[in-house]
């Protein structure tokens, strides 16, 4: 009985030191970012728990749901050093076009596979539980991650595997071109970041990974804790367990599709265009029509009630069109917003972008009057209705049409909304 005290007392001594020491770590070893108005840089994140709350939508980044990320193809050894490259046309705040480009270049280990696309998933939902507000994210134990998910014993390999993914992300070096811009400075961004930076794992014992300490953490990057501050993450419309059950592709594609259907009730995309962003990187045209089709498919028959519909067309220059037809529009949530002073960030950040849809900044008093009346998801509801009517024909009178826009969903939602004409 004195052995055994014994042992609980130095479990309990290890626990307390390291509980205290994690956060010292994190604010030694992080690089210095700017924290904006209402942020909390040495906030406490709340326990770490084995599963989110039951119902809770999950979230995802705006950009990262666009571009690639991981490959989910067998490839041959060495051809996994190449990056990921993918380059679009958008049209800018006046009109014009504007070329972008996105380049994922791995770290020494290659890029990360379905088992990557999870812990990505995993450590996102885990830092807007946390408040968004930290520059780490606290994962406890690698143990804790795996029951996130339902798995309840994982074998050796598994744990291997898990430490690997977090070098893969760790690793990823992105280098944008025109992929961001800056409301405030109105100026396109070319930025080359990263993810993550350290990732720290407690262990009462030297290489026992059944006695972890649930203190393990890993720093978020300053532009990726920014990204959150600022823009915030956007809703899936669907709960993690729902993610968990899906095949890798299926899963990327339940990403990509709730970022599109925030906006539009159609998405239509050439096929070589969807296959970039996903990817999927079959050999020839048809296998890849095929393994896009499975994978609509496969959303469809799992419920996920964002997609209704899916088939190709044929677009006049006989190249292949992908048509996903939205079902019910991915449900937004407040709560994405839980730090003090992140609403508000958000909330300037959308009149910023009305006021650069539209081009008219001495209205600026009447965006923040929508904003304010209708949140989040209607005014990002009313910027992709007023992006695709841009893209079918020349608007005379923009303001007119965002108000006019704007007004529609009012009614629609049963808000009032006055002013602006």
């Amino acid at each position: 009985m004195q052995k055994g005290r014994g042992i609980k007392s130095t479990k309990e001594t290890a626990w307390t030191t390291v509980r205290h020491l994690a956060p010292r770590l994190v604010e030694q070893l992080r690089p210095t970012a700017v924290i904006p108005k209402g942020g909390h840089a040495n906030k406490t994140a709340p326990p770490v728990e084995d599963r989110p709350s039951a119902g809770t939508l999950a979230a995802f980044d705006f950009d990262l749901a666009e571009f690639p990320l991981f490959r989910f193809s067998k490839r041959p050894r060495g051809a996994d050093r190449q990056p990921l490259c993918y380059a679009d046309t958008i049209t800018g705040p006046q009109g014009q076009r504007v070329a972008r480009s996105w380049q994922v270049y791995p770290g020494h280990l290659g890029f990360g596979g379905a088992t990557a696309q999870v812990l990505l998933f995993d450590l996102l939902q885990l830092y807007l539980e946390q408040g968004a507000c930290a520059s780490h994210i606290e994962f406890g134990t690698l143990h804790s991650l795996f029951r996130r998910r339902g798995e309840r014993n994982p074998s050796r390999d598994d744990y291997a595997r898990m430490r690997r993914d977090m070098d893969i992300l760790r690793g990823y070096d992105f280098q944008c071109r025109n992929a961001f811009w800056d409301a405030r400075r109105r100026a396109y961004i070319d930025m080359n970041w990263r993810l993550f930076g350290s990732v720290f794992y407690f262990h009462q014992r030297a290489g026992l990974v059944s006695e972890e300490l649930p203190y393990g953490f890993i720093e978020v990057s300053p532009v990726l804790r920014q990204i959150a501050h600022s823009r915030g993450f956007f809703s899936l419309g669907f709960p993690a367990s729902t993610f968990y059950r899906l095949k890798p592709l299926e899963q990327r594609l339940a990403i990509y599709l709730a970022k599109k259907f925030s906006s539009q009730r159609t998405h239509r995309r050439f096929v070589d265009g969807v296959a970039t962003a996903l990817p999927i990187e079959a050999g020839r045209s048809q296998d890849v029509r095929i393994t896009l089709q499975k994978a609509a498919e496969g959303l469809m028959q799992h419920g996920l009630t964002l997609l209704r519909s899916f088939h190709y067309d044929r677009a006049k220059d006989c190249r292949w069109l992908a048509v996903f037809q939205r079902g019910e529009r991915p449900a937004q949530r407040q709560p994405l917003q839980l730090v003090s002073g992140i609403l508000n960030e958000r909330s300037q950040y959308l009149v910023d972008q009305l006021v650069e849809a539209t081009g008219a900044a001495a209205d600026v008093g009447w965006w923040t009057q929508c904003v304010r009346r209708l949140g989040p998801g209607p005014i990002e509801r009313a910027l992709g209705q007023f992006r695709e009517s841009r893209q079918l024909r020349h608007v005379r009178n923009p303001p007119g049409l965002m108000t006019k826009i704007l007004k529609d969903i009012a009614r629609e939602v049963g808000i009032g909304l006055k002013g602006g004409d």
